[in-house]
């Protein structure tokens, strides 16, 4: 309680002289809308949900081979030229041809076709079509493939969480790198306004001959400085700001204001909460890591079921027509109908121990998944306490910064009527005023890491979007 109230006080000395500079617009992008943002136009979140969309179709393919498959085929058949087949005429009761009779060879290389009867098989158009039902009776994988196929989608929608979780993260990293380097910008503009008055009261004094050349001179090189660092601050604003748009899935082209960094509101530390003991299970990469794990032992118990035979049923049904002319479609000439039932049965009692080769190695893809998750685990653990302890630091530098602002501020306000009373000099005068740029970038500095840890402690226990969406 007693370093919330401290903090509180962040800045307490800077705040009243930057305050119109630093007040939020009355619109502009929240984080909480960045991210809403980037969930409904980020490309890789888009292609997370198709592909969780995917899994879904593929449990419906699962759930359709098991159903009735119905084929129909046919053949329309135009024998242009029907072969011949010789058949001996002995046997039709005929005696040997006059060639055997005589003695007579045969020709050479070939057949004497006064011993055959040449004949013609079949008619010059022929038309089927036959129809097919079959129906497995017994799968002993069947059950397993629509349970896998359940379980895949399953691991799509944590993929798809996993994409909405580093998105945010993302998202969120870029808009506060983007506010600080607002923030720097702003007090930056501050710095060359107040400097602006100096000069101008310099240039007085330059005329009237109560201040030196020299001093003036080194007055307006700090002015010409601050210009200097408010464009390259422009700059790196426009440049984070496109970083920001690309992890939204917004196009460079399209405007984007954010609310602007409240420093007496977002200075506000609060301590961490109580992390669950087991809190690694929401992470989505873990809950991946689990659910492939029970794809394996799917995939390993389908592969043992390969010992057990299968059975089918089936039907065909089918009607043909033989037409010496193309007059298929003419009424009162037959077709010829037929139609058969049976069953099919499949096994394969050995298959050179592929079975059991494939076995082994999926109890070894198990226990590598296994390991896996003990190093994701540990993995989480380890970057909890680190963003823990980071912050608990970042809170005492943070506040180590606001006593050097407070004591530049100091500083700056006796210098000026120092130099003022012509005690200072344009030196000191101008080391006092870098003293405090430098104090209020450490803090911008520590800010944006304070910020950064605890994104990393969110991210770490899987609540990354939780956070981000309430801020």
């Amino acid at each position: 309680m007693r370093k919330s109230v401290i903090l509180c006080l962040l800045l307490a000395l800077l705040i009243p002289t930057v305050r119109a500079q630093l007040a939020p617009p009355s619109d502009g992008f929240t984080l909480a809308q960045c991210v809403d943002y980037a969930r409904a136009n980020n490309p890789n979140i888009k292609i997370a949900r198709i592909n969780e969309q995917v899994s879904g179709v593929q449990v419906k393919q699962v759930i359709g081979r098991n159903l009735p498959q119905v084929g129909v085929s046919g053949s329309l058949i135009d024998n242009v030229i029907i072969p011949v087949t010789l058949i001996p005429a002995a046997g039709f009761g005929n005696p040997a041809s006059t060639t055997a009779g005589t003695g007579t060879a045969p020709p050479a290389g070939g057949t004497s076709t006064d011993e055959y009867i040449r004949l013609k098989f079949g008619t010059q158009y022929n038309a089927s079509l036959t129809g097919r039902v079959d129906q497995k009776l017994y799968d002993p994988s069947l059950g397993l493939a629509l349970k896998a196929a359940k379980v895949q989608t399953q691991l799509q929608s944590a993929i798809t969480a996993q994409a909405e979780q580093t998105q945010a993260y993302n998202v969120a990293q870029a808009f506060y790198q983007t506010l600080v380097i607002d923030l720097r910008r702003r007090l930056t503009i501050r710095d060359l306004s107040s400097s602006d008055t100096l000069l101008q009261q310099e240039l007085v004094r330059l005329k009237n001959g109560t201040t030196r050349e020299i001093d003036f001179g080194r007055i307006q090189l700090n002015r010409n400085n601050l210009q200097s660092q408010l464009e390259q601050a422009n700059r790196n604003y426009s440049q984070a700001l496109n970083q920001l748009k690309f992890q939204m899935g917004m196009p460079l082209s399209e405007p984007l204001r954010l609310q602007q960094l409240q420093i007496e509101n977002d200075l506000q530390v609060t301590e961490l909460g109580n992390t669950e003991e087991r809190f690694f299970e929401r992470r989505p990469d873990f809950r991946q890591l689990l659910l492939n794990t029970e794809l394996a032992d799917l995939n390993r118990i389908s592969n043992n079921r390969g010992y057990f035979p299968s059975l089918g049923l089936y039907g065909t049904y089918g009607t043909n027509a033989q037409r010496q002319d193309f007059n298929f479609f003419q009424s009162g000439l037959p077709w010829f109908q037929s139609s058969a039932i049976g069953l099919t049965f499949s096994w394969t009692p050995f298959d050179g121990n592929q079975r059991r080769y494939r076995d082994q190695e999926n109890r070894l893809n198990l226990e590598t998944l296994r390991l896996q998750q003990i190093l994701t685990r540990e993995s989480a653990q380890l970057n909890l306490s680190n963003a823990q302890v980071s912050y608990q630091n970042l809170v005492s530098d943070i506040q180590r910064e606001r006593d050097n602002i407070t004591l530049a501020q100091r500083i700056l306000t006796v210098t000026e009527l120092e130099y003022k009373e012509g005690i200072a000099t344009s030196v000191t005068l101008i080391d006092s005023k870098d003293a405090l740029t430098t104090a209020q970038n450490n803090l911008a500095n520590k800010l944006i890491s304070l910020y950064q840890a605890r994104l990393d402690y969110e991210n770490a226990q899987g609540t990354i979007i939780d956070y981000v969406t309430k801020k």
